[in-house]
């Protein structure tokens, strides 16, 4: 399920371009206005980490709804119930949307760091936090693409119900990026590390049990 994903966005190329474009557009836009240093020294961490998630999030948000939209346009969805177990399937697509946020996060978070000057002192922790929460966003959003794919408006009602499920995931990982800029201890980051986790150990556990009947029904 994972080589027929990636298979299909070389050919295609949406998720990737969306998420590509949307992220580095967003990105530019930031810099130019905002700028590195038009930021007060006690306000960057706050406003960097919260930037920096901002971007990430709806740059995911806008390529990562189309992970099951695209069987049921195709008209392969029914052919691929017949073909592989709900679990492969889900599996598939989950390690599907890691893959490319993780790309995009290897991408644009550097890019981010250089052009708003933003320093880390928890390079390793950061690096954590960004993995973790990378799982917990892919499982968040494959589980709701799974729900609105054949639903009118699927882009709409995607963001609808993806928004409020990733919003204290997305405070866990701001406040936890703020604590890496500011500290290089693990014990910092900890909490905000082990939040994350929590998420998104109970997204996937949830995820197993449901996607079967979100597949089949």
């Amino acid at each position: 399920m994972f080589a027929k994903e990636v298979r299909s966005e070389l050919r295609a190329r949406v998720a990737v371009n969306a998420i590509g474009l949307f992220g580095l557009t967003t990105l530019v836009a930031v810099a130019y206005q905002i700028g590195p240093y038009q930021i007060h020294e006690q306000d960057r961490p706050h406003l960097l980490a919260a930037l920096l998630w901002i971007i990430l999030f709806f740059a995911a948000l806008s390529g990562l709804q189309r992970v099951f939209v695209k069987e049921e346009d195709a008209h392969t969805a029914k052919t691929l119930r017949l073909a592989a177990s709900p679990l492969a399937v889900w599996g598939g697509k989950l390690a599907f949307n890691v893959a490319l946020l993780a790309a995009l996060e290897t991408f644009l978070v550097p890019l981010y760091c250089i052009l708003m000057r933003m320093m880390v002192q928890g390079i390793l922790p950061l690096i954590a936090l960004l993995a973790v929460g990378c799982l917990a966003m892919a499982a968040t959003a494959t589980m709701v693409a799974a729900i609105i794919a054949r639903a009118a408006g699927s882009g709409t009602l995607f963001a609808i119900l993806a928004v409020p499920l990733m919003l204290p995931l997305l405070v866990m990982l701001i406040q936890g990026t703020r604590m890496a800029m500011t500290s290089p201890a693990w014990g910092d980051i900890l909490p905000a590390l082990q939040g994350v986790g929590a998420l998104a150990g109970v997204t996937v556990v949830t995820s197993i049990y449901l996607f079967p009947v979100v597949w089949h029904d």
